[in-house]
């Protein structure tokens, strides 16, 4: 019942980011943190099609709603920089040298659909 229920409740949360305007749909960015945000995906007739444009997109699905590759971007850009100034270097010193502690330093952004 419980599983049922957060399924239920992820559902409408999801639903709240769905915008209606002049009978269209679109799907609404869940951070609008990054500067450079589009804040709405593009507006369809139904909340299917604006769920498949923001997964055509590949907007990042974070469970409760989706985020859009701009804010994305900003998020990595944020976890590396938060990285950087906790010393994650050479043998956790905190230094410039890039060392092997089994994470990656460079965290990237965005997804390589080019192989």
């Amino acid at each position: 019942m419980a599983i049922t229920l957060k399924i239920y409740k992820t559902c409408k949360q999801r639903d709240s980011l769905i915008i209606k305007k002049n009978n269209q749909y679109s799907v609404e960015c869940q951070t609008k943190i990054a500067a450079d945000c589009i804040q709405t995906g593009e507006f369809s007739d139904s909340k299917e099609e604006a769920q498949d444009w923001v997964e055509e997109e590949c907007w990042v699905d974070s469970g409760e709603g989706w985020i859009c590759n701009k804010c994305h971007n900003q998020i990595m850009a944020n976890l590396k920089m938060h990285r950087k100034g906790q010393g994650l270097g050479l043998s956790g010193m905190d230094n410039e040298l890039e060392g092997y502690d089994g994470l990656d330093n460079d965290l990237e952004s965005g997804i390589d659909t080019v192989r």
